[in-house]
């Protein structure tokens, strides 16, 4: 049975909440269509797994469950590959109906008996299809998504006698090739509550189901904040210019940060700086203590250093303990400098997460295959420093710590020299605020964030994905809105912070729910802007490219604008306070509550026409 993309769509989406009723469900619509365009394909499918579940042990799950269809026809296998935070997988209808969608934690077997009683059928009176649809067509639009989802998972199933292997035997008529509607409910088969539909209720191992698109240009979150029209407006270059992306490392030889006006395979992430190793070379215990200091030079030389030339260095940084002075960053930076254009090396941290890829390909990616554009960043020329502060997993105690240094670290190398190496920092970090410790704005993370927006540097800041929690009160759980939940380094007077906004429609939907709120906690305003943060595309180390949300996809939005307006306006190069004031000045109002939406969305058009 086929089923129209017209058909699904309306079925899905139709009701007040309109398009956006099916996005926070676990199978993406277009899911739904590819199946029901053409049922007898399999389809290409990435499965994000649940955030406890590595994806290996997904790919490991879903495999056993895949043994019980046996061999199958070689073009329909499987061909099941974990990568970080995705498994791809080649499903047929059938495997995605009795396999995924109840890993997704769908529970089909209830559904059926709600939508029965809403009917008014009881399962001995038995349910068919032209009951169900009937029933849809007039009160379709105050059906939740969960019901949506059986109501079309029973028109997949009944379709097919192989899906239910006891469906002929109970003498069930398949309908003829329907397309609309009205043929449905013209030639619908009974159906009742089949015992094996109780499997449905599977745990919930898979976060979310989504198609494996062909590769395309990027989405239109730059066009949403105008860059693509500021730059063929005023035809800017950046290639003058550097940002650092202070995360958990770039990919540098992913091909959306290719040198294209270099040439060759150049990378335009220059240098790339591993900052959660820095305790484990200069801590004084492991500097003045002789077997750990053997043990730290067997590491260096390890990472390609000589051993005349690691003993020289260490001893160095021995020296300025011993003598209580500060470390000299120009040996630091030698010991913490890795290669930026390899996903691995003897480094033990020098694997890149995808999250400092994806923020770093919203700021400046550029990926084109021959003359055809596949993704394109908000400033696709500028130059990037790779400062690593999280490990590959994303934990390191001394997070803060890192950030610290990593900001220390591009005051120091601007400083050195007669201009500045980097211009701007991008912080898609948040760390909670110490309330019982630290003013508001005042926590060391803020008070490097201060210093380093002193020195000239423009610092960008996520404002955090807080603004919606679950809650535990003494009478149970609930969920709730917050306001007061920007996270440092978001509460520093004088970085950018940025909340998020919708990635195509930010006038109808206005701020995320997730997207952290003001005021700060001692009454200052913020967040200072909004920029796309849902559903962002995006490269993902290798050859990937996929979709994150969040703050942290909304301030390199943020961060490349503020560079589209020094590539405009050499002036406002070290002018961090001056740029910051024309960003909150030329944005866009979107209506909304000004510790929702600060001064709106971010506007590049309107940024580099104002001077």
């Amino acid at each position: 049975m086929r089923l129209s993309r017209e058909f699904i769509h309306d079925l899905l989406t139709t009701g007040r909440a309109g398009p956006r009723l099916l996005q926070e469900s676990a199978v993406l619509i277009d899911v739904w269509t590819a199946y029901g365009d053409e049922p007898e394909r399999a389809v290409d499918l990435l499965l994000t797994p649940m955030d406890s579940l590595p994806a290996a042990r997904l790919a490991s799950e879903l495999h056993d469950e895949v043994l019980r269809f046996g061999p199958g026809d070689e073009d329909l296998r499987p061909r099941i590959f974990p990568l970080e935070g995705f498994v791809a997988v080649h499903a047929t209808r059938e495997l995605f109906l009795k396999v995924l969608l109840p890993m997704t934690g769908a529970n089909i077997a209830e559904g059926i008996l709600r939508l029965e009683g809403l009917v008014g059928l009881t399962p001995s009176e038995g349910l068919t299809l032209q009951d169900l649809l009937r029933f849809a067509r007039g009160r379709r639009a105050s059906l939740s998504p969960d019901l949506r989802v059986t109501l079309l998972y029973l028109l997949m199933i009944a379709a097919d006698p192989a899906d239910l292997g006891s469906e002929a035997k109970r003498g069930v008529e398949l309908p003829k090739s329907v397309a609309t509607l009205s043929d449905i409910l013209n030639d619908a088969p009974p159906i009742s509550v089949d015992p094996v539909l109780e499997e449905a209720r599977g745990h919930r191992s898979i976060w979310q189901i989504a198609c494996n698109r062909s590769v395309t240009q990027m989405g239109r979150s730059s066009e949403t904040v105008k860059a693509d029209a500021a730059r063929r407006l005023f035809k800017t270059s950046a290639r003058h210019l550097t940002w650092a992306v202070i995360d958990s490392g770039i990919d540098g030889s992913h091909p959306a940060f290719r040198d294209h006006a270099a040439g060759g395979f150049a990378s335009r992430v220059t240098k790339a700086y591993d900052f959660t190793r820095l305790r484990d070379i200069a801590a004084y215990d492991v500097l003045l203590d002789d077997e750990r200091n053997k043990a730290l030079k067997a590491s260096v030389i390890a990472l390609g250093m000589s051993a005349a030339e690691a003993e020289e260095w260490i001893a160095r940084l021995q020296a300025d303990a011993r003598n209580g002075r500060p470390f000299d960053w120009a040996v630091l930076s030698g010991l913490l400098e890795t290669r930026p254009d390899k996903l691995e090396s003897a480094d033990r941290a020098s694997k890149p997460n995808g999250h400092g890829t994806h923020v770093a390909g919203v700021l400046a990616g550029d990926w084109r295959e021959g003359d055809k554009p596949v993704f394109e960043g908000v400033c696709p020329d500028l130059k990037l420093y790779d400062l690593r502060i999280l490990n590959e997993d994303l934990t390191v105690p001394d997070t803060e710590f890192a950030v610290i240094a990593a900001l220390e670290f591009v005051r120091w190398i601007n400083s050195r020299n007669r201009y500045p190496t980097i211009h701007g920092v991008n912080l898609s970090i948040g760390l909670e605020h110490d309330v019982r410790n630290f003013a508001c704005g005042q926590t060391p993370v803020c008070r490097a964030c201060d210093a380093t927006v002193r020195s000239g540097v423009v610092v960008v800041a996520a404002a955090g994905n807080d603004g919606f929690h679950r809650l535990t009160a003494s009478d149970g759980d609930f969920s709730s809105y917050s306001g007061m939940t920007i996270n440092d380094p978001g509460n520093t007077e004088s970085v950018i912070t940025v909340g998020s906004t919708h990635r195509d429609r930010p006038h109808e939907y206005g701020v995320s729910y997730f997207s952290s709120r003001g005021p700060t906690g001692d009454g200052r305003r913020k967040p200072d802007l909004v920029a796309p943060g849902e559903k962002i595309d995006g490269p993902l180390p290798g050859l990937g490219l996929g979709r994150l949300d969040g703050t942290s996809m909304s301030a390199p939005h943020v961060s490349g604008v503020a560079a589209l307006l020094m590539a405009r306006h050499a002036e406002l190069v070290g002018q961090p306070m001056t740029i910051k004031h024309i960003l909150i000045e030329t944005a866009t109002d979107l209506g909304r509550e000004r510790h929702f939406q600060g001064a709106g969305l971010v506007d590049a058009l309107r940024a580099l026409q104002s001077r």
